[in-house]
């Protein structure tokens, strides 16, 4: 199936003069070393975005982590009375994140499971502190994830009440 392909090809090179072969050779040689280099720097640049999101996630931690402290120090006050899906449909409406909520579903008797999409991450920790302070609300688990647009993130949070 490949044999005559080929066989056209070494009766081609075979009828070029001994000059436009060496040619021909130095331009294979060149091509394979072009086509080399572009892998090179292609895997280079994956390389480079690949360390460039650590070295923002790493940011994103040692921020989170530098306001710990301050949201653990803030006394609890707990909206009397009302369930934690609405005190999170209020709120995260209040803080400017409705748009970004894509979800709340109970997580037992006293959690509750909140998704964002896109959300800004400043507001997001903000309104955090927020909830923990004014609705006695306490981060379970958590988990963030960087977006393509800056500052915009993707989240899953898990309350329960403090």
């Amino acid at each position: 199936m490949t044999a005559a392909p080929t066989a056209a090809l070494e009766a081609w090179y075979g009828a070029l003069a001994p000059n436009e072969q060496a040619f021909v050779r130095w331009g294979a040689f060149a091509g394979g070393l072009l086509l080399v280099a572009g892998l090179v720097l292609q895997l280079h640049a994956v390389v480079s975005r690949a360390e460039q999101r650590v070295e923002h996630k790493r940011a994103d931690v040692a921020y989170i982590q530098s306001v710990l402290p301050e949201l653990r120090s803030v006394p609890a006050q707990q909206a009397a009375g009302q369930s934690l899906v609405l005190v999170i449909d209020r709120t995260t409406r209040d803080a400017g994140l409705g748009g970004t909520l894509r979800g709340t579903e109970p997580n037992g008797p006293t959690g509750v499971r909140v998704r964002f999409e896109g959300a800004s991450f400043e507001s997001l920790v903000t309104w955090l502190m927020r909830v923990q302070r004014e609705d006695g609300l306490a981060v379970q688990a958590a988990t963030f994830e960087k977006t393509a647009a800056p500052g915009r993130v993707n989240a899953s949070l898990t309350f329960v009440r403090a």
